[in-house]
């Protein structure tokens, strides 16, 4: 049977083994006992197997250092073969296990990299120096990637389908990003790439991204037929599970959280006497913890969540059938389309719970960037105006009202 690479095998003896790479440039992984620290094994050309404690037990840590070592094997052998070639291969195997910016990301973002990266691999081909990419190879990348058919180099024999602007983007900015961080990286003193062959090229942009916004009214009649919802219900677990639904819209339309963070609350995250709740880093898309206050009002409507609840503590949204776990983010999707049919409303084209984040964000725009950054969850400034600030009836009304006009100024005591 064919094992997969680069996947971690548990032995009869209760330790865990991993091979990483290919021949030339392997490195093997292993624990003398179980529960123990980790050794690597790699082959040194004319002497034999060299191996090396790595001072850890943690599986992850050990993962990431064999990697790395990985990496500075396959740059030597590269740099061997083709006299400095950089491959395509080759920088996205040092970006994904040296680059300190992407390892900072969740393993989701490592996911979806992958995934780009497969895609990037397939239409430029692993050994394509990178060095000698133009912006006509990146102009051939976006019309291969819109109209689809590359085919990937997966043991299913995948093919990509026609996808819009937004994904081929998305995938481009993974490789802009990769040849921008080749920059920084110095080999013996020496820039590893000297520049971004690519640097200056734009890229695709969505002309019209659709970004909705949920507006107040909409939340209301969602909220009311929620509690309608709620009130027909002909089981305790059916109204009990309309109950949670009605608790996610308010904390989604109070706190401008996303759903992840906020469905995966506990009680205990909720200080009901200092008015914080904490945001856990786990949950968080970037990986960071917040602590942040909230008015009266939400916390009166939270006790009484609480109370319809007879909630202690635990997770806010308990899975119905495994309680130990929240509830599955498809189930508040699902359930939250149910109450907008109920309320007669039409479905928001790009979003779901999304748009109330939103909505939270256009209603704070004359407010402290950096305030408003922070309470919702936003690490940088940029993508708070970029993509959820938006233009709204009210402001642009403000702004076409403006009487004030300006006139020509006369400096006293010129000519």
């Amino acid at each position: 049977m064919n094992r997969k690479r680069d996947t971690w095998r548990h032995q009869k003896n209760g330790t865990w083994t991993l091979s990483i790479g290919r021949r030339g440039d392997r490195v093997r992984l292993f624990q003398k006992r179980r529960d123990g620290q980790f050794y690597r094994e790699v082959w040194v050309p004319g002497k034999g197997p060299s191996r090396k404690c790595l001072g850890t037990s943690d599986r992850s840590e050990a993962e990431q250092l064999a990697r790395r070592l990985q990496a500075e094997l396959v740059l030597g052998l590269e740099q061997r073969k083709a006299g400095g070639k950089i491959t395509l291969r080759l920088l996205w195997d040092r970006f994904r296990t040296e680059c300190q910016a992407y390892l900072d990301n969740k393993s989701t973002t490592h996911k979806d990299a992958k995934l780009r990266s497969k895609v990037l691999l397939a239409f430029f081909g692993d050994e394509v120096d990178v060095k000698s990419l133009t912006g006509r190879d990146q102009g051939a990348f976006v019309a291969a990637r819109r109209a689809g058919g590359i085919k990937l180099s997966d043991e299913e024999g995948n093919v990509t389908g026609p996808v819009g602007a937004r994904t081929v983007e998305a995938d481009l900015v993974l490789l802009h990003m990769m040849l921008n961080w080749a920059t920084t990286v110095r080999v013996e003193g020496v820039r590893w790439l000297e520049f971004n062959p690519l640097q200056g090229i734009r890229r695709p942009r969505e002309a019209n991204p659709r970004r909705p916004v949920a507006t107040w009214e909409r939340y209301q009649a969602t909220r009311a037929a929620m509690q309608q919802l709620a009130a027909e219900a002909k089981t305790e677990e059916e109204r009990t599970r309309w109950t949670k639904i009605e608790l996610a819209l308010v904390l989604a339309q109070a706190t401008g959280r996303r759903l992840s963070s906020i469905r995966h609350l506990r009680w205990e995250d909720l200080n009901f006497t200092a008015g914080t709740i904490h945001w856990r880093a786990e949950h968080d898309k970037k990986g960071k913890a917040w602590t942040i206050p909230y008015p009266a009002a939400l916390w009166d409507e939270l006790r009484q969540f609480r109370k319809k609840l007879s909630a202690v503590g635990g997770w806010l949204f308990p899975g119905e059938r495994v309680p130990e776990q929240p509830m599955d983010r498809h189930l508040f999707d699902k359930w939250l389309t149910v109450a907008e049919k109920t309320a007669g409303l039409p479905k928001l084209e790009g979003g779901l719970w999304h748009p109330y984040r939103r909505a939270w964000a256009t209603a704070r725009k004359d407010l402290s960037l950096k305030d408003v950054a922070a309470a919702g969850g936003w690490s940088d400034i940029e993508t708070l105006l970029k993509c959820y600030q938006q233009p709204d009836t009210e402001t642009l009304l403000r702004v076409t009202s403006q009487e004030r006009r300006i006139h020509e100024v006369v400096v006293a005591g010129r000519n």
